[in-house]
């Protein structure tokens, strides 16, 4: 089961998020007070995303990444840092289930089948392609899909 120490770990770690998570319930507390903003940009290392490509899929500007680049220090909005969650636990999961880090990221952009030929990526930009997503690693984890 994916920890939160994982998830944590791809928005920065202590480094970045200091208050100590160990529940979902301490992460929806960072969530409501703001991820640093400096989250956003470690993430976005990871998944190598362009700012186009990025801006998109967390659901801002090209000139919102911009303004906080410039401005490392500023918190995120919940919403923004909601978003932010989401698609740091997506990706953790997809790594945890394809047992490598480069498959999940090439997993999380490419088109799947199983997900009317969309990519993981653009369909996490929602609540509700976010769970299709989520559905479909534990269905590739449990052998429920071939």
């Amino acid at each position: 089961m994916l920890l939160e120490r994982e998830i944590k770990k791809a928005l920065g770690g202590s480094r970045l998020i200091q208050k100590k998570i160990n529940s979902p319930l301490d992460f929806a507390e960072v969530i409501q007070e703001g991820l640093p903003s400096r989250s956003v940009f470690f993430l976005q290392k990871q998944l190598g995303l362009g700012d186009d490509e990025y801006s998109s899929t967390l659901g801002v500007s090209i000139k919102w990444l911009g303004r906080y680049r410039k401005t490392p220090r500023n918190h995120l909005g919940i919403n923004v840092s909601d978003r932010l969650y989401r698609i740091a636990r997506l990706y953790k999961l997809a790594e945890e289930v394809l047992e490598e880090k480069q498959a999940a990221i090439k997993w999380l952009h490419r088109p799947q089948s199983a997900l009317n030929e969309k990519v993981p990526l653009e369909l996490m930009r929602t609540e509700a392609g976010s769970k299709e997503v989520e559905e479909l690693l534990y269905r590739i984890e449990y052998g429920m899909y071939s």
